[in-house]
């Protein structure tokens, strides 16, 4: 999966919207804050637009937006934006035996194996996937 634009996040807008209970029954209503809970260190914060469908079994699809935090350290089983020689992409990072690999999340696509040689850096960390219904 290719990351297609990367956005930075410029302005702090407030978004604060209810919060139902999904029980019908129930009348509980909360106020969420979409800014604290997507972003709560915006300066940390930016947002990709991806393309292609090697992340479907992760729940990343076509056209998602991702928003990704680029001052966390990656961790093992983390899904990651990647620049890989020149592109980025988006993969779970694994470490195996002491090497460092990119998994896709579909079997059509193999593990890459990143060579001591290959322009390689972590971008950031995917913390949250917002996809149209």
């Amino acid at each position: 999966m290719k990351v297609k634009k990367v956005v930075e996040l410029k302005s702090i807008f407030s978004f604060e919207a209810p919060l139902l209970a999904a029980n019908v029954k129930t009348s509980d209503t909360q106020m969420l804050d979409l800014n604290s809970t997507l972003a709560p260190n915006p300066d940390d914060i930016y947002l990709v637009r991806v393309t292609g469908e090697s992340m479907i079994n992760e729940g990343i699809f076509n056209g998602d937006i991702l928003v990704v935090n680029r001052n966390e350290t990656p961790k093992d089983g983390k899904v990651v934006i990647a620049a890989l020689n020149g592109e980025m992409a988006v993969k779970t990072y694994r470490i195996i035996e002491g090497k460092v690999y990119l998994f896709s999340a579909n079997e059509k696509f193999l593990p890459i194996e990143i060579m001591p040689f290959w322009q390689f850096e972590i971008q950031g960390v995917v913390k949250h996937v917002i996809h149209m219904v």
